[in-house]
């Protein structure tokens, strides 16, 4: 039956790998862009802020156009819009513009996300669903890894990066235009309950607003700040994909042992270790980053190769386990729309990181932007402490089925609590 399903829905498995891909090796492309132009850490953060708050305007109002013209050719528009948006860096420095294309790529990507995702949702049956989308989570996984190719295959030259890009953008459309399979057909979303679920699972909350302030600082402005210490484009581009891989090692591990103990716990350990990993790294990159030349110099790239492994097995696995956990707290028929709070709160998180950062770096200096990473983490990590001690957990019957989730959806399986 899966087997079958995934013949059935392979064009729009195969379009949305693309777009992970692309999604993926932009963030630090961008990143590598500004430094090489000779922008400040200031200006790659307003980068980042900005298709953050592009992700964040089309998660909430691009329902509407989708609806009005279909799954396919809002596809393509959406493609359409990210492939030109690519194209603008290889043209142009002006910043303001590229500020606004970043925020036009966030609007865009956040429609095709909602495309691909809820397309594959709908059209998986009840019994094989969960198996579907496990299989769709490894494939975007992997494309997170893999997309730093894109970085290696023109490292003397991004603006030959970005037009591999656009040419990955127009493959998706080609792709997902001659599919055969029938679009499902398009379903309202569900509502944003913000104060009710602070009040219901402020741990899920404030940890997902923590995670996406972090998360988007690192994956997004980390890369900038390597390549001006004078690290390599290649080795920026195997740092971060090490960390995109420390997801897929360790996503599964951590979400199977949350099932079978307090969850808030599990987060809790994943929440301190990607902190002590943070202070490492903080000191590593402090000043000029003598530190991190001087010991990548004597043992090579290896030792930071793998703290990354390690950085992204414990910080990009945190949102799905806080998802859950928030699910653990909500009523059944609230499931959905605390799916979508959660990835709101996520997404203020990646908008305010950023800008924060750009605003601490004009008075502290770049490398500010570990330390404040390594500050937040360590803030939320006591505060977790402080209510595994004081709330009691969940009990097992409350517990929800562990969902599927990326922090780029607002689709849930909708057998995630019964």
């Amino acid at each position: 039956m899966v087997q079958a399903q995934l013949i059935t829905l392979r064009s729009v498995m195969l379009a949305m790998a693309a777009i992970q891909l692309v999604t993926a090796a932009s963030g630090t492309l961008v990143a590598l862009y500004f430094a090489e132009t000779g922008a400040s850490q200031a200006s790659a953060a307003i980068a980042s802020a900005s298709y953050s708050l592009g992700f964040l305007l089309g998660c909430f109002f691009a329902a509407g156009p989708i609806s009005n013209i279909g799954y396919i050719r809002s596809f393509s528009a959406g493609a359409a819009i990210s492939a030109g948006s690519a194209l603008v860096f290889s043209l142009t420095e002006f910043e303001p513009a590229l500020f606004f294309v970043r925020l036009m790529t966030g609007v865009a990507t956040a429609g095709l996300f909602a495309i691909g995702d809820s397309w594959i949702n709908e059209a998986a049956d009840k019994a094989s669903r969960g198996r579907l989308l496990a299989i769709y989570a490894v494939v975007m996984g992997i494309m997170s890894v893999s997309s730093q190719i894109v970085i290696v295959l023109a490292p003397d030259d991004l603006d030959r990066a970005f037009v591999l890009v656009t040419l990955l953008y127009c493959f998706a459309i080609v792709v997902i235009a001659a599919t055969r399979t029938t679009p499902p057909e398009i379903k309202s979303s569900a509502n944003v309950r913000v104060l009710p679920l602070l009040k219901e699972a402020p741990t899920a909350m404030t940890g997902a607003f923590a995670v996406g302030f972090v998360q988007i600082s690192v994956l997004s402005i980390v890369p900038y700040r390597l390549s001006v210490l004078g690290v390599s484009t290649i080795d920026v581009a195997l740092l971060i994909g090490a960390t995109y891989l420390g997801r897929i090692l360790l996503q599964f591990p951590l979400g199977k042992r949350s099932d079978s103990t307090d969850r808030r716990r599990v987060i809790f350990a994943a929440s301190l270790f990607a902190t002590v990993i943070l202070l490492g790294l903080s000191y590593f990159g402090t000043g000029d980053g003598v530190a991190f030349l001087q010991t990548s110099a004597q043992y090579s790239i290896v030792p930071f190769l793998v703290i990354s492994i390690l950085l992204g097995g414990s910080l990009l696995t945190i949102y799905s386990l806080l998802v859950a956990h928030a699910l653990d707290r909500s009523a059944p028929v609230f499931v959905s729309s605390s799916a979508v709070t959660m990835l709101l709160s996520y997404t203020i998180g990646s908008v305010v990181g950023p800008l924060f950062v750009s605003f601490a770096s004009g008075i502290a200096g770049d490398g500010a932007l570990g330390w404040i990473c390594f500050v937040v983490m360590a803030c939320y990590t006591i505060y977790g402490a402080y209510r595994i001690k004081t709330v009691e957990p969940a009990s097992r019957a409350e517990k929800a089925e562990r969902p599927i989730v990326n922090q780029n959806s607002l689709e849930l399986a909708p057998a995630a609590k019964r």
